[in-house]
């Protein structure tokens, strides 16, 4: 049974009710529409072009074995993988914006991705490690900051600009750390440090796809559940007590949670600038409001996809790395956010 509001329909289903407004839906649907539509394009296109004729036979069972060979072999795990990916860094980058109530509120900006860095390069220069040994100290990097950002903050009031400036503060000294581990490794090691730093989704298999789901889906669990806790929070500390949520658990488990997204994703694609940022964004502008996760995730899954497209098609007969894509553009879109941001204020 559904009611009818302003802009807005309540579904009850027994004793519970959801209010899905008709913007979001919109949102939501056309998203996913489009990001259908992109990965179908990327998956027919490459250094041997498909085309979506023959796409679409080889996605139906119908096509060749060498055109079924390249969609499900070659390109089906890179492009779940850029799914997955952009899904979690969405997700993380809508919950710390949440958190924070600042839209700077990012892994990027708040040392996340810095930490991730950090334990990549032990992996390359101090062991030498393999590609999933590389991942799993860029994951144990991620989560190491995010607990050490939780206990500098654990102190006092663990939200808004006192988040962001230690997560700022955070960041630099990472980077500082970074700079030195550099300097403490040979060409060849450096050259795969700064390969990894860049960003990429070459390569990427099954396994690394699914890496990449699981994350995705355990932390949207955890936020379904954290859902209200999270719209009490944007009221203050003082109305969310009175609403019976549990500030600090609620804020403890946000933080956790989207530092295991940002390390998942970093762990199996490296640090891709600004995705995590720009998707929460796009998603309040889309719909208005300011919680959008579903949607976030759908904007950064749809973000990671068009750029390792474009990736692909690379720059004359070469390709780039996927990094290399989100980070101009997410650059751009980092200036325009500001300069937007300074004209409203300066209207105001």
């Amino acid at each position: 049974m559904s009611t009818l509001t302003s802009g807005s329909t309540v579904v009850r289903l027994g004793g519970n009710s959801v209010r899905v407004r008709h913007r979001t839906l919109a949102a939501v649907v056309g998203s996913l529409a489009v990001l259908a539509f992109v990965a179908v394009w990327s998956a027919a296109t490459g250094s041997t072009a498909l085309g979506l004729e023959r796409t679409w036979a080889a996605l139906l069972d119908q096509g060749t074995k060498g055109d079924e060979f390249i969609l499900w072999e070659l390109r089906f795990p890179r492009l779940a993988t850029a799914l997955g990916v952009g899904a979690c860094m969405g997700l993380s980058g809508a919950l710390f914006q949440n958190l924070t109530r600042n839209p700077l509120g990012s892994p990027d900006i708040l040392g996340l991705t810095q930490g991730a860095t950090s334990g990549a390069l032990v992996a390359i220069v101090l062991t030498a490690g393999s590609l999933q040994v590389t991942a799993g100290f860029a994951a144990l990097g991620a989560l190491a900051t995010g607990l050490l950002i939780w206990a500098l903050t654990r102190g006092g009031d663990p939200s808004g600009y006192r988040l962001v400036l230690v997560g700022i503060g955070v960041s630099a000294i990472l980077a500082g750390v970074n700079g030195y581990l550099l300097t403490r490794t040979n060409t060849i090691d450096a050259f795969r440090a700064v390969y990894w730093l860049t960003g990429d989704l070459s390569g990427r298999d099954r396994s690394q796809a699914w890496t990449a789901a699981l994350v995705f889906a355990a932390g949207l669990i955890v936020v379904m559940f954290l859902s209200r806790g999270l719209d009490a929070l944007r009221l203050g500390e003082a109305s969310a007590t009175g609403l019976g949520v549990h500030v600090t658990r609620t804020r403890v488990i946000a933080l956790v949670t989207a530092s295991v997204l940002t390390a998942g994703a970093v762990s199996v694609a490296g640090p891709l600038a600004f995705v995590a940022l720009a998707a929460p964004h796009i998603a309040a502008r889309l719909t208005g409001s300011a919680r959008s996760f579903v949607l976030s995730a759908i904007i950064g899954a749809l973000i990671v996809t068009a750029a390792d497209m474009i990736a692909v098609a690379g720059v004359g007969d070469r390709q780039l790395p996927t990094g290399v894509v989100t980070g101009v553009v997410g650059g751009l879109y980092l200036v325009w956010l500001l300069i937007a941001q300074r004209k409203k204020e300066v209207m105001s």
